[in-house]
């Protein structure tokens, strides 16, 4: 029984210590892709991108759309070579479109994807140079974690985003 009372002791004692992780900091990266000076210009110079390339698959839509309405007025009045030529040309006129918004989609994906890991990249370096500066013993993106609770004391998103704009400031702003 003794033997046992030592032991039970230690643990009780061992549980009662606090347990020091260390200093720990996050960085939401999403965030502070948003909120860098780089970031916001990325994202204007892809809407600026986007909004031709919009409106011509707008004009493309609406190209189909006029072929169906004048398919539909055709049928039962017109020639039956009239009624085929309609339907090749909005059969071309969807394939146009479609082809149209599959490009726009794959280059939007290649554009984002690039200026996003470009920027992502300095963010993950900025913070890790941030966090040695500091003392932390570990900074976590914060998207990339399950977290259930992160106190707002370590979340250095803000001073990170801070040192990054200092760091790659961006011309004309």
């Amino acid at each position: 029984m003794r033997r046992l009372i030592v032991p039970i002791i230690l643990a009780v004692l061992l549980a009662s210590v606090p347990a020091t992780a260390g200093k720990i900091g996050f960085v939401n990266a999403e965030r502070a892709m948003e909120l860098v000076e780089e970031g916001k210009q990325k994202f204007e110079d892809l809407r600026a991108w986007q909004a031709p390339q919009q409106a011509k698959l707008d004009n493309l839509r609406e190209r189909v759309l006029v072929l169906r309405e004048q398919l539909s007025r055709a049928q039962g009045s017109a020639e039956p070579e009239a009624i085929q030529t309609i339907e090749r040309n909005e059969l071309d006129a969807m394939r146009a479109f479609e082809d149209a918004r599959r490009d726009y989609e794959r280059e939007l994906a290649e554009k984002t994807d690039a200026f996003l890991a470009d920027i992502a990249a300095k963010i993950g370096t900025v913070g890790a140079d941030y966090g040695k500066a500091n003392d932390y013993d570990a900074v976590f993106l914060l998207t990339a974690q399950p977290m259930v609770y992160v106190s707002e004391s370590a979340d250095i998103t803000d001073l990170v985003v801070e040192m990054y704009n200092e760091r790659y400031p961006v011309s004309g702003r």
